[in-house]
């Protein structure tokens, strides 16, 4: 036990820690007092200062109780009494007076000074060590009572929804701030004694009543507030907001009530009723779509493969095993690519990796694991495919396989057309005229080995007087129909020779080259006059092979033109189906599976969860159409920045409270005060910056659900940081952050598409101004944007690109 001594021969008693002061000998007096105090644990101590008892009586932790003597010899205990009320910290500790039992007007001064209670001085041990631990009792009462008003008030002032709690005559006795905000009035206009009529006129005033007469609602809510059982009532006001009601009576007569601004959950509530409704066609139809994009997965004419991030098989389609079906082994999901190709291999399903199986493997794995990859590959029985294969951000790929036999086969006819043709066809550089490629009946005619012809030019074997003529007419030569003009060749030994050339445009090997067919003309010249006929029959045979020509590498080209196209559509549809949309659509149509089979069942929270799940999905999938449709327009130079004045807070607060409503476990804590009230700039623009970083605080904090969104003017430029307490960024993937389509380390296993922080920076600089980035790992991250305020280009447009 602990002992303390307080002036005026007071006693504390520790433990307990009850307090007794006594003046003198007043306690002397009581018989059996000392054995009454020692029963109930007490320790008595005594100090005649009485400046050093009321210091002490002021410290923590404070006494339940101080005894005082009103008749006591070193001090006047009403006076003591007086200074112990007067303190603040000392006023709410219960004091007993001792007086005489004679001394009515003593005793009436002693409640008069704050004593709870005043009690002869006569009084025996027992009785006054019973009043003691009474009143200790009482005030422990009124301290929790005390506690738990200030904790009702606390609770009132932190609720969503408006309370009021009214008298039996129908006067306001509390309510919170909440109740006068749901109905758009101040606060302060509201309090304690107003009637429900005084109170109905303030809302009048802002429109915040129903359609009816004020006598007509008065009578509604008297009705309504007076009903034994309890109310819920919804009610529509002439500002357009919905309220929703509780009323119940209190037992003394009065009522208390709350009220709730519900109108973005009546709409939402309204619109969720009739997607209910049309929840089962909806499910029916997006079952035949799933039967249906299955269904084209499967005729697609090429082979298509998807694997995951462990090179596993997870999805192919019926043409893919027809183009590999003598690798034997049935293909099953979660195969590796890696055995499927050595079971290939024991089954001669590659010839061209026989003798060189190990050399061959590492090579189509090399290519596998590219980011993008395309070659062709031989099977067996002379059949070709395109292999094109495309590593996805999941970590797994995608390939396509394309039957390109037919390709090659014409390919192979056009070759031997070329290398079997008797006259002489060589294939030269449009540009430069250098030889490319000559056919073995151009090297027997001429008389030059091939090394030679590669090395040349065509103005090489030209007649020195006919070199000019025929260049310009191989240069007049552009488009693709054939041409036809006569020229004098110069062969090996010197000779020369009379030619008719017959030409015609192609693409070699990625230039632009021209195909030449020649014509040994010399001795129809001599015999012109008797060959005549002979002559034009041949050059209609050579015009009619050349149009042939000209015509299959015509549908060459347009085959693979063609070819490309639908490739390029396909890699674009199966990247991504496979990878931004998939996830959304499988979060809607969970949702909409959940709440067919809960139809009957629902509850307003389990319909406003889901109603979350599916705007969350369907907002992901706007931000990525959103973002992904801004960088093409940026790309393109489709969005122009027309600088006008606006507040930028006003961005700011509307993109953060859209964001609230959309992501309801996080909340944006604004700091603008300090910013301008107008900037020139782009609003559209700057709402489109904002909402990529706070829809990115959002994503990348999920446990974390305090976004600070900070202002200032520095300068000419006003700047806004927005904070987040999230996982943070690598140190080295920071000074990547705004390249197109880099996502961090970090962001593993959340969706994104790497566009909106590019987007970001390209609109703030299409400003004029920067935008910066802090972070590190798991310690959140921040922004920091710095743009001008003023006007400077206010009657010019900014343009992208």
């Amino acid at each position: 036990m602990v002992v303390a001594t307080w002036a005026n021969g007071g006693m504390v008693l520790s433990d307990e820690l009850h307090m007794i002061s006594a003046m003198g000998g007043a306690l002397t007096g009581l018989p059996g007092i000392g054995d009454c105090l020692d029963q109930h644990g007490i320790v008595l101590g005594v100090h005649l200062d009485r400046d050093g008892f009321h210091e002490c009586a002021a410290k923590r932790p404070l006494p339940e109780l101080i005894l005082l003597d009103a008749l006591s010899p070193e001090g006047d205990g009403l006076e003591d009494c007086r200074r112990l009320k007067g303190n603040v910290v000392t006023r709410d500790i219960p004091v007993i007076i001792l007086v005489s039992p004679q001394d009515e007007q003593t005793k009436i001064a002693g409640f008069a000074a704050g004593a709870v209670d005043c009690v002869s001085n006569l009084v025996s041990a027992a009785e006054l060590v019973a009043r003691f631990k009474r009143h200790i009792e009482l005030a422990a009462a009124q301290a929790r009572l005390q506690r738990r008003n200030e904790q009702l008030e606390t609770a009132l002032a932190s609720m969503g929804q408006g309370v009021c709690l009214f008298d039996e005559s129908g006067r306001l006795l509390l309510s919170n701030n909440r109740y006068a905000e749901v109905y758009g009035l101040d606060p302060a206009v509201i309090h304690p004694g107003q009637s429900l009529e005084d109170i109905l006129n303030l809302r009048l005033e802002v429109g915040a009543v129903p359609a009816t007469s004020t006598s007509d609602y008065l009578a509604w809510a008297e009705a309504t507030n007076m009903g034994d059982v309890p109310q819920d009532w919804i009610k529509e006001l002439k500002s357009g907001r919905i309220i929703r009601g509780y009323h119940q009576r209190t037992p003394e007569g009065g009522w208390v009530s709350t009220h709730e601004d519900i109108t973005k959950a009546w709409f939402a509530e309204k619109a969720l009723a009739e997607a209910h409704a049309q929840a089962e066609r909806a499910e029916q139809e997006a079952r035949a779509a799933h039967a249906r994009l299955l269904a084209a997965f499967e005729v697609v004419p090429e082979g298509l493969v998807l694997f995951d991030a462990e090179d596993r098989f997870v999805l192919w389609n019926r043409r893919y095993e027809q183009l590999y079906a003598e690798s034997g082994d049935m293909l099953a999901k979660g195969m590796r690519f890696e055995d499927r190709l050595r079971a290939g291999l024991e089954r001669g399903q590659y010839p061209e990796a026989v003798g060189r199986e190990d050399e061959w493997l590492e090579e189509r794995l090399a290519h596998h694991a590219a980011p993008t990859s395309n070659h062709e590959q031989r099977l067996p029985g002379n059949r070709w495919i395109r292999i094109e294969e495309r590593r996805i951000s999941e970590g797994g790929s995608v390939g396509i396989r394309v039957d390109i036999t037919d390709l090659k086969m014409q390919e192979a006819s056009f070759r031997l057309l070329f290398e079997g043709n008797p006259m002489p066809m060589w294939v030269y550089d449009r540009e430069t005229l250098k030889f490319l490629h000559v056919n073995q009946a151009a090297i027997d005619h001429y008389g030059y080995r091939l090394e030679q012809f590669v090395t040349m030019t065509l103005r090489d074997i030209q007649v020195p007087q006919d070199a000019a003529r025929a260049t310009a007419a191989v240069f007049d030569a552009e488009d693709p129909a054939a041409t036809t003009c006569s020229s004098r060749h110069l062969k090996a030994d010197g000779g020369a020779i009379e030619v008719t050339v017959y030409s015609t445009c192609l693409n070699y090997k990625g230039k632009a080259a021209a195909l030449m067919a020649v014509a040994d003309v010399t001795e129809a010249k001599r015999a012109e006059k008797a060959l005549l006929q002979h002559r034009d029959t041949l050059e209609e045979m050579v015009r009619s092979r050349t149009v042939e020509l000209a015509r299959q590498t015509e549908e060459l080209e347009r085959m693979l033109e063609q070819e490309k196209h639908i490739n390029e559509l396909q890699r674009q549809f199966v990247s991504m189906a496979s990878h931004e949309f998939r996830t959304p659509l499988a979060v809607i149509d969970g949702a909409a599976q959940r709440l067919i089979r809960r139809k009957e069942a629902a509850t307003p929270e389990f319909l406003a969860e889901k109603t979350d799940q599916i705007r969350s999905s369907v907002s992901r999938m706007l931000e990525l159409m959103e973002s992904i449709l801004a960088a093409g327009r940026l790309d393109h130079g489709r969005i122009t920045i027309v600088p006008k004045p606006c507040s930028i807070a006003e961005i700011i607060e509307t993109c953060s409270a859209r964001q609230e409503s959309i992501r309801r476990s996080h909340r944006f804590l604004l700091e603008l005060d300090r910013i301008p009230e107008t900037i020139y700039g782009d609003r559209p623009a700057l709402d489109q910056v904002f909402s990529n970083l706070f829809s990115n605080a959002v994503k990348y904090a999920p446990d974390s659900p305090n976004v600070h969104v900070t202002g200032w003017q520095e300068g000419e430029s006003v700047c806004i940081t927005v904070r987040d307490e999230g996982i943070g960024i690598d140190a080295d993937d920071l000074p990547k952050m705004f390249q197109r389509y880099f996502r961090a380390r970090s962001s593993t296993g959340i969706a994104g598409t790497g566009i909106g922080l590019n987007l970001v920076k390209q609109i703030v600089e299409l400003h004029g101004g920067t935008i910066e980035v802090v972070s590190s790992r798991g310690n959140g991250t921040t922004f920091t944007l710095r743009i001008p305020i003023g006007a400077e280009m206010s009657d010019e447009l900014r343009v992208a690109g």
